[in-house]
């Protein structure tokens, strides 16, 4: 089960590589079988959780799971879809009907598509022959398998406690209403993450309803570190995955990178195996999807947010805000199990690091690499408040604070969802989706110039989607210039 949800990481790498020149995509396509063989040659040691029977009713219940956040998310439209999903369905729909690579003109300039499309290119492939809308249905279907497996992972590392470690761990934020409080009074936004202006670190919830195609990867590489930590799989397939996934969500993939090479270092007496090297070897294959994310990427906003006015200020607040659970972790860190505390203490490093510098036209950055750190942590915080005795002792009566407090964030999303009123897919375009919502800010982390391809991407093609002046998304209840 774990072989195939890397498997399906390695499959969109595959299938973006076939729109690559030759010379780009051999290397792709090779990495990919590689990797594949490392992932299915793989055995799990004796007596592991890998090498244990699936558990049918556990998986079951967290497939279920998994469906109803993704629909609640806005997958498929039978629910509302936040505002995100709009270009996301643009790119959905551009993708099934004209296939990789696509390009764009705009005020007399030509653009590539240039974005990390692991999510959407198997949907898109199924959607050429049954849709647009059986492209959705294939979206969640493949969304909510790799979300499901991860949660079935997770709830057998909890053991006898599954059920309300999951609920937790769903249920894992910042206390962000409380400086909404501040800010707002009792008139607050439905979306309560945004308290600041410059940094947001999101519930879970929230990447899982907005953002799930950086949400997945991010999860499970968090997942893999948790697993390699107690030896149930190699470096090898943490390093098939780490390469497999900068397709889904390359920032996710740089909060990742640190961890990943921690864990290296304290393995360094196994490093040189040939697995290892194997996949060392895979992973440099995937060198031409890497430099495709990268293309024309010096025009995205970017610097130092640690050179700002009133930083310190802000930082500190933040970290208060958003991560208390870290000094929960530090006082119960007995409550921890043993093989986890060297993962926890480099992930809080890690999420005391992100906010320094910005990435993307809302620092992206901390919002995204910090998903890897920020599931771990989440893991560790459930798995302590599940075993803390609610004898009313101190340490009990903070976790119980945090727990109610941090609950405000995922259940207004889930309110949203269940509220506001649902809208049909729209076909429109991107240039035509990105109008139509955010026109202030141009989306560089979508489109290249195509004066700045390398020749090894392989020939441009002389179809050209540009603006279109219809109606998108009619019966939306946010957008009311959506019918010009």
């Amino acid at each position: 089960m774990l072989q195939a949800g890397v498997f399906a990481f390695l499959l969109c790498n595959a299938a973006l590589a076939i729109g690559f020149g030759a010379v780009g995509a051999a290397p792709v396509l090779a990495g990919c079988a590689l990797a594949a063989f490392l992932l299915f040659s793989f055995r799990p040691k004796a007596e592991g959780l890998l090498a244990a029977p699936i558990d049918a009713r556990t998986f079951a219940a967290c497939l279920a799971l998994a469906f109803a956040l993704l629909l609640l998310g806005g997958e498929t439209h039978l629910f509302y879809a936040n505002l995100d999903w709009l270009v996301r369905d643009a790119v959905l729909s551009d993708l099934t009907r004209q296939g990789f690579p696509l390009f764009y003109r705009y005020e007399g300039q030509d653009y590539l598509l240039r974005a990390p499309l692991g999510m959407y290119l198997i949907p898109a492939a199924i959607g050429h022959y049954a849709g647009l809308v059986g492209a959705h249905i294939a979206m969640l279907a493949q969304n909510a398998l790799l979300l499901g497996v991860c949660l079935y992972f997770i709830a057998k590392l909890a053991g006898a406690r599954a059920a309300p470690l999951l609920a937790l761990f769903i249920l894992f934020s910042g206390l962000d209403i409380l400086p909404q409080l501040l800010h707002e009074g009792l008139d607050l936004p439905d979306h309560l993450e945004w308290w600041n202006s410059s940094i947001q670190y999101s519930s879970h919830v929230t990447q899982l309803f907005w953002v799930p195609n950086h949400a997945l990867p991010g999860w499970w590489t968090a997942l893999l570190l948790l697993l390699l930590a107690r030896e149930e799989i190699d470096l090898a397939l943490l390093a098939i995955l780490f390469a497999a996934s900068l397709l889904w969500s390359p920032l996710a993939a740089v909060g990742a990178a640190p961890l990943i090479g921690f864990c290296a270092l304290r393995l360094r007496h196994a490093l040189f195996s040939w697995r290892n090297i194997a996949a060392a070897a895979a992973g440099l294959s995937f060198l031409p999807i890497a430099l495709y994310l990268t293309i024309d990427a010096e025009s995205v906003k970017h610097g130092w947010l640690a050179a700002t006015p009133g930083f310190a200020l802000l930082y500190l607040t933040f970290i208060l805000v958003e991560i208390p659970h870290a000094a929960i972790l530090v006082a119960a860190r007995d409550k921890i199990a043993k093989s986890d505390h060297a993962l926890v203490a480099a992930c809080v490093i890690v999420l005391l690091a992100l906010p320094f510098y910005y990435f993307g036209p809302n620092n992206d950055l901390a919002m995204r690499a910090s998903m890897p750190a920020l599931f771990v942590l989440a893991f560790a915080f459930a798995g302590v408040a599940v075993s803390t005795p609610r004898d009313g002792g101190r340490l009990a009566s903070i976790i119980s604070a945090i727990v109610i407090v941090s609950a405000a964030t995922p259940a207004m999303e889930i309110k949203r969802a269940l509220v506001s009123p649902a809208f049909a897919i729209s076909d429109c375009d991107l240039l035509t989706s990105w109008r139509k919502t955010d026109p202030s800010i141009f989306p560089t982390n979508y489109l290249a110039r195509v004066e700045t391809l390398p020749a090894w991407l392989g020939a441009t093609s002389e179809a050209r989607l540009e603006f279109e002046r219809r109606s998108c998304w009619p019966a939306h209840p946010h957008l009311p210039d959506s019918r010009k």
